[in-house]
């Protein structure tokens, strides 16, 4: 038996890569289908072949913490890009592999 689940998130509040890469880990239990609709990205959830009920709704648990651990994890690498730029600028000027 097939079970399914559709779960809504705002545009303005989760990235589509973060939706994806949720997605692509849980692949194991669950089949995601991504479509965007009015300002929100709408995750169709389908249980794979030989998956029961409890394992299908342990993988959606898991799915949404996925989601919100890669959207953190995206917001914090948005946040810290320009100061690893500085710090990879500062240690890469100093090599002498450019000549001035």
């Amino acid at each position: 038996m097939a079970f399914s689940n559709k779960l809504t998130f705002d545009e303005r509040l989760y990235d589509v890569q973060v939706l994806q890469k949720a997605a692509y880990r849980s692949m194991n239990s669950l089949t995601v289908d991504i479509a965007a609709d009015g300002g929100q990205f709408i995750c169709a959830l389908s249980s794979n072949i030989g998956v029961d009920e409890s394992s299908f709704l342990s993988a959606v648990q898991e799915f949404k913490k996925d989601v919100l651990d890669y959207q953190l994890r995206h917001q914090l690498s948005t946040e810290t890009q320009p100061i690893k730029n500085l710090i990879l600028g500062l240690a890469f000027s100093k090599t002498g592999l450019i000549s001035e």
